[in-house]
């Protein structure tokens, strides 16, 4: 069933205000951004059967996330995956999420493991997220839980453009129920919008759909303009992009 709201007007701006709609009390409702590119065979299956035996454990339950600064974090340091270059394990790191370097290594290796089926090396122990900012990309979370806390839910005042500090950072907090990464379930998330035009000038998004055996579709690639071909793009004039060496750790012949 489609939901609307007048007031949507296709900025983030509204988003939180469709939280409302999710109020089945016997339902788990799953958000999944629009750039999600790849779901692990048996995903929705296997998430909701973590879900199911963790239920009150946690506020919301997420998957371990290609491109999103906390995992990030995590598969550097909990996964096999060999990462060599900065992260910071916040939301909005200034290395992996303000420039598109660190998603440009990351992605042809995540796509080589999922071909040569070693998604096994990416996955990590199970971590609660506290106190902390959460890109939620991918989130899940109980309808007995916006039934049980009504208004308390939503952001004050009724202003949700920031639903995702509250939803995975402030209420969490207030409530001293984390939320949680369930290690073993791994999603792709292709870009932030500081990495977005960089990211479409080369051929990932196309190797995701060759992954799902799909024909990639002709879209428009965004050129990039000229000061920024000799300067490399920043955000918030944070310095250049940062250097990445990402691989899939040697294989041991036995």
């Amino acid at each position: 069933m489609i939901k609307t709201l007048p007031q949507a007007d296709g900025s983030n701006n509204a988003i939180g205000d469709f939280f409302r709609f999710c109020d089945d009390a016997d339902a788990f409702y799953l958000r999944l951004d629009d750039d999600v590119v790849f779901l692990e065979e048996g995903f929705f299956a296997r998430f909701m059967k973590r879900v199911m035996a963790e239920k009150g454990a946690a506020l919301w339950y997420a998957p371990l996330i290609i491109n999103n600064a906390i995992c990030n974090t995590m598969i550097k340091y909990l996964s096999r995956i060999l990462v060599e270059g900065p992260l910071t394990c916040q939301a909005s790191c200034e290395f992996s999420w303000a420039h598109a370097s660190f998603p440009q290594a990351l992605h042809p290796v995540f796509i080589e493991a999922v071909r040569t089926n070693r998604l096994g090396d990416f996955r990590v122990p199970d971590r609660e997220i506290r106190l902390s900012r959460f890109s939620i990309n991918a989130i899940g979370f109980f309808g007995s839980d916006i039934v049980e806390l009504g208004d308390g839910f939503f952001p004050p005042g009724g202003d949700h453009g920031g639903e995702e500090e509250w939803l995975s950072a402030t209420l969490p907090a207030k409530l001293d129920r984390p939320g949680k990464v369930l290690g073993d379930l791994v999603v792709a998330h292709f870009s932030f919008f500081t990495q977005e035009r960089r990211l479409l000038q080369t051929n990932i998004l196309d190797r995701y759909y060759e992954l799902a055996g799909l024909a990639p579709p002709v879209y428009q690639i965004p050129a990039i303009p000229l000061k920024d071909r000799l300067r490399p793009w920043r955000k918030l004039k944070r310095g250049r992009a940062p250097k990445y060496t990402i691989s899939l750790p040697a294989v041991v012949a036995g």
